[in-house]
């Protein structure tokens, strides 16, 4: 299977002539060791000897058994003359990991270490260990300009051209080739953008491979915390969550849906938001009492995942996973994502904030202004904001705010 660049690959490339550890969090499957192999290729590329670089993969019960019992002497057993690298893979499965790598790290000067976990929250619990010792990077599946680059150089050459800039967007820029762009649109929301999914050309495999994608997820990530005994209740929970994507949350409406007791669909809502299943979205306010100060909103990570869980791959409701494409899309580009909902229901699907400056966006398949986006225009006075839509590319004047219509493809 070819590689394809990853976008956060040129960033952590930076950091590995530096002292702290490197950090890469993500979901399974999503390429994190197909990413710290290449970090190694380009290690070796560099000078660095093979004998100095060292793979250990976590998930090998005896490896871990080693490490966990002493650390220290496991590396020092490892360390050839020179420079070592070492690269740890899945180490989630390490026991008090955090406390681990700071001995590792202090005992060590000479050493570099970057390492991967499929958990946020096990790696992001690394912090209060590795005060200004680790940097994190977050590796999701394929973003769809690194789907396009699957698909040619020349697909991902035209999405740079075209794509907006959020906080400067210009002239919007048309493209001939808006229907084949969105073509491959629909191909991505429907079987989603893990790399090995993507890579395969057989649909009957996709949905085999996104089948036991969620096997996979279900004993391995759940079953770990919760026991087997679970698992048909937080599969409930899944099915009930995409039913309502893009919708605000009812608790007790997932709790009756999935047999789960009120406390432990919150509590497995954070477990799901922190393994990289769901991403969840809160309420934009800032009159305290006209606008709504509870209920996220649930975005899914994968498309694929989300269709393979409403069973329904040969006939996805894209119309739902335009929004989630947005949202992934534009969260992903480090921007904080909000929703505007007043309690007379007046809505706007997403609202950028940026310091004091707020930026709504609008999701449509056909282009328009909605009551809800001008009424939000009128009250915090943007300067910019956008209507994500299928083919519309323009700019308008709504009430004093340069309003962009933008395809999806350019995002």
């Amino acid at each position: 299977m070819k590689y394809i660049p990853r976008e956060a690959e040129r960033e952590i490339c930076r950091w590995l002539d530096e002292r702290e550890i490197i950090a890469i969090r993500g979901p399974r499957q999503a390429g994190k060791t197909t990413l710290l192999m290449k970090l190694r290729e380009r290690l070796l590329s560099r000078g660095v000897e093979e004998k100095n670089i060292h793979y250990i993969n976590f998930e090998d019960d005896v490896v871990r058994i080693k490490f966990e019992e002493d650390c220290r002497e496991f590396v020092k057993f490892h360390l050839e003359s020179g420079k070592n690298y070492f690269l740890f893979d899945e180490v989630q499965y390490v026991k008090d990991v955090g406390k681990k790598l700071k001995l590792v790290f202090d005992a060590f000067a000479g050493i570099k270490i970057i390492i991967t976990g499929s958990s946020s929250f096990d790696l992001t619990n690394l912090g209060k260990y590795l005060v200004g010792r680790v940097v994190f990077f977050d590796l999701y599946p394929f973003s769809f300009g690194e789907f396009l680059r699957s698909k040619g150089e020349k697909y991902r050459n035209l999405y740079k051209e075209i794509r907006i800039d959020i906080e400067k967007p210009g002239k919007p820029k048309q493209t001939v080739f808006l229907d084949e762009l969105n073509r491959l649109l629909h191909e991505y929301l429907t079987f989603g953008s893990y790399p090995r999914i993507v890579m395969e050309n057989d649909r009957k495999k996709k949905a085999e491979l996104l089948r036991n994608l969620f096997i996979t997820y279900i004993e391995k990530d759940i079953a770990s915390v919760y026991g087997m005994k679970y698992r048909e209740k937080v599969t409930k929970l899944l099915k009930a969550l995409v039913s309502v994507m893009g919708n605000p949350l009812k608790y007790e409406t997932l709790s009756e849906l999935s047999g789960l007791k009120y406390h432990e669909v919150k509590e497995i809502l954070s477990l799901l938001q922190d393994s990289f299943v769901i991403s969840v979205v809160r309420p934009f306010h800032r009159n305290l009492i006209t606008e709504l100060r509870k209920n996220p909103k649930v975005y899914f990570v994968d498309y694929g995942f989300a269709n393979y869980l409403k069973e329904n791959l040969e006939n996805p409701e894209f119309e739902k996973l335009y929004e989630n494409f947005v949202h992934n899309e534009i969260s992903r580009r480090g921007y904080n994502l909000r929703y505007w909902r007043t309690a007379m229901k007046t809505e706007v699907d997403f609202v950028i904030e940026k310091g004091k400056k707020v930026i709504p966006i609008e999701v449509k398949t056909s282009p328009k202004i909605t009551r809800a986006f001008r009424s939000f225009v009128n009250h915090y006075r943007p300067e910019s904001g956008f209507i994500a839509n299928l083919s519309a590319t323009e700019k308008q004047k709504v009430d004093g705010a340069d309003v962009f219509f933008v395809p999806f493809v350019c995002l």
